[in-house]
């Protein structure tokens, strides 16, 4: 098979499978099964892929046809203008979840040299972000032993500055900081279920809750004598939930208009 054959035997099977992006898809695929950028594929069309290139795309296609996510097959997703590294030990960073760092950003504003802690940071998404942008360092926990390997390996790479802590949600603080702001999981069990065939590959005690609300209310409480600002994601149909506590103070709702980002002032 040559890179024309082997692009379209890729779109083939993967539109078969009901792949939207099945064009995307196949362009990476390829790319990372012989080891060459876009430019020699679309430039090559004649090179001849040897038996081990052969076995590599039809390895990753099989894992794309199940709906594995490509973020996880490339080992890269983009996060506020930074490259990270993610595989199945941490959730694969969301647009939406940049709203927390603009929130964070905001917020920062009101400090000199603000203390930041980013609790369940996963792949070190928002710590590193907020660390690059502020110059600053920020704090970062995980109950995740796995999790805290990438952030570290993230942070390493994009050289920011941000010190790891294995806890689980606010146990270990004993001093007051600024701001805490959290990715928490806030899916219930019953709403995981209807989630999309790619998200399941992620790691489920990331996404989900009982009833999608315990982690949210355990931060605020824990919050209360640690910070001044709490900033949380949250679900599209969460709204009502949060703002029913006093110390609710903001709303961020994302691009599709749905609330994604709450703010508790202490």
């Amino acid at each position: 098979m040559n890179i024309k054959e082997s692009l379209s035997y890729l779109m083939k099977k993967l539109k078969e499978a009901n792949i939207a992006t099945y064009g995307i898809d196949a362009m990476i695929i390829l790319k990372l099964s012989i080891n060459k950028d876009e430019l020699f594929c679309l430039t090559n069309p004649e090179y001849r892929l040897n038996e081990k290139e052969i076995e590599t795309l039809k390895e990753l296609l099989a894992k794309r046809k199940k709906k594995y996510p490509m973020a996880y097959i490339q080992h890269i997703k983009e996060f506020y203008g930074f490259e990270l590294y993610v595989d199945e030990n941490v959730l694969i960073p969301r647009p939406e979840t940049e709203l927390l760092v603009d929130t964070t950003l905001e917020l920062a504003k009101r400090f000199i040299n603000p203390k930041i802690l980013d609790v369940g940071t996963g792949s070190g998404a928002i710590a590193i972000s907020l660390s690059k942008i502020l110059n600053t360092t920020v704090f970062a926990s995980d109950i995740s032993f796995n999790a805290l390997l990438i952030a570290k390996k993230n942070a390493r790479k994009l050289n920011a500055d941000i010190q790891l802590i294995n806890a689980d949600t606010l146990s270990f603080l004993n001093t007051k900081i600024d701001i805490i702001v959290s990715n928490p999981p806030y899916i219930d069990e019953k709403e995981y279920n209807n989630l999309q065939d790619d998200v399941k590959f992620e790691p489920k005690k990331a996404l989900i809750t009982k009833n999608g609300t315990e982690i949210i209310e355990k931060l605020i409480k824990e919050a209360k004598h640690l910070c001044k600002y709490l900033i949380l994601e949250i679900g599209y149909n969460q709204e009502d939930f949060v703002k029913s506590f006093d110390c609710f103070y903001d709303l961020k709702k994302d691009f599709s208009n749905l609330p994604r980002v709450a703010v508790f002032k202490f």
